[in-house]
């Protein structure tokens, strides 16, 4: 039997949620029944790489200097004609993409060339379709259009699903759930041991990862945070991850007397010796799909505090694993993190449940098989033998 060949298109492959699953399933799916594909384009120096990563786990890779996240008609006129190209000569069975540019781009492309299968995942809220604005109901109807010669729908999540219908982006036939998961095995294995730096030494850490970004609530956290630090005086929250607002939130930070308390690191290599010292992870979100900061907090047995948004309530069960709370309300969100760090019996008992929901439901085996079992549903739909 010949190998099912699939493409997966992602508009940039930088150290963010959802490229970092797109890689995930990309060099997680068989290998046996399914030779794969990744084509990418050009993410912001801030944003970090994944590129060598996808090298080392083997996977055949194509970049596109001119597939960019923002909307330049010129450059994504290119950006086009070179997927185009790669669809065209590759002979796939699938192409599968993400994210709204690589998603309107790669599935017109495959249309035209007559790829048997077209998938698309949402993986999330994508801000600028959903704005109130001529570029907004520009985008929503390119998505809409786009769904229209789209066979599957991936939504990460039942609230991401719901979303979309509810803007008349694809018929519900079309739609399949598939959570995001993780390798707990990998994941959990051989972690690094951490040496804090000296201004955290002997401090209580709570920590944020993700990028610094609007839809991330950052800023909203910051704002929140000096009453929490007069209630835990040698609490430290520690920010993983990099984006646009570092400055503005560093800033913040100071103005709001707390610049001392807050420590900014960066994009780092590998969370997981990070996730071990933190008594507990917020997630502030404004938006979200499922994020894979949930996954990784709760496959390492950490208590989380995070917004009602998105699919988060879907995994993080609320005074059961983590607490949830309305975003964007500081009152909540203190007394739920004060909950926490107040009981070490509570935060032990949260870790637990965390864990063993992620080992029961959320793994990324558990994800891919779904996954290809959607594939092979598909293409025995279209009658192309593999």
């Amino acid at each position: 039997m010949r190998r099912i060949r699939v493409l997966h298109v992602v508009t940039r492959l930088v150290r963010r949620g959802v490229p970092r699953q797109v890689l995930e399933i990309a060099a997680g799916l068989d290998a046996r029944r399914f030779q794969v594909e990744l084509l990418a384009g050009r993410g912001e120096e801030a944003e970090g790489s994944l590129w060598d990563e996808a090298h080392r786990r083997g996977l055949a890779t194509t970049y596109v200097e001119t597939l960019v996240r923002p909307i330049r008609p010129h450059l994504d006129l290119a950006a086009y004609r070179a997927i185009a190209r790669q669809i065209g000569d590759g002979n796939y069975d699938i192409v599968h993409t993400h994210i709204s540019k690589a998603g309107i781009l790669g599935r017109l492309a495959a249309w035209r060339a007559g790829v048997p299968v077209i998938a698309h995942t949402y993986h999330g809220q994508v801000e600028e379709v959903h704005e109130n604005s001529a570029r907004g109901l520009l985008l929503l109807a390119a998505e809409r259009w786009a769904a229209s010669y789209t066979d599957a729908i991936v939504a990460v999540s039942e609230a991401t699903a719901g979303l979309q219908l509810s803007r008349g982006v694809g018929q519900f036939d079309q739609y399949q759930v598939i959570h995001n998961g993780i390798d707990t095995d990998n994941f959990r294995m051989s972690i690094p041991e951490l040496e804090l730096p000296t201004p955290l030494a002997g401090r209580r850490l709570i920590g944020v990862i993700g990028s610094l970004t609007e839809e991330k609530g950052y800023d909203f956290l910051l704002e929140s945070f000096p009453p929490l630090l007069r209630e835990f005086p040698d609490l430290h929250l520690v920010v993983l991850g990099d984006g646009y607002l570092r400055g503005t939130l560093q800033d913040l930070a100071v103005a709001r007397g707390v610049g001392d308390h807050v420590l900014f690191t960066g994009n780092v290599e590998d969370v997981r010796p990070w996730l071990k010292q933190f008594e507990l992870v917020v997630i502030p979100s404004r938006r979200e799909g499922l994020p894979t900061v949930l996954l990784e907090a709760m496959a390492l047995g950490r208590p989380v505090v995070a917004a009602d948004v998105g699919g988060i309530c879907e995994l993080l069960r609320d005074g059961e694993s983590g607490e949830l709370f309305t975003a964007e309300d500081g009152s909540a969100l203190r007394q739920a993190s004060a909950r926490l760090l107040a009981n070490a019996d509570l935060r032990r008992s949260f870790g637990s449940a965390a864990r063993q929901r992620v080992d029961q439901e959320f793994t990324q085996q558990h994800a891919i098989a779904r996954l290809e079992q959607l594939y092979e549903t598909q293409l025995h739909a279209k009658n192309v033998a593999a």
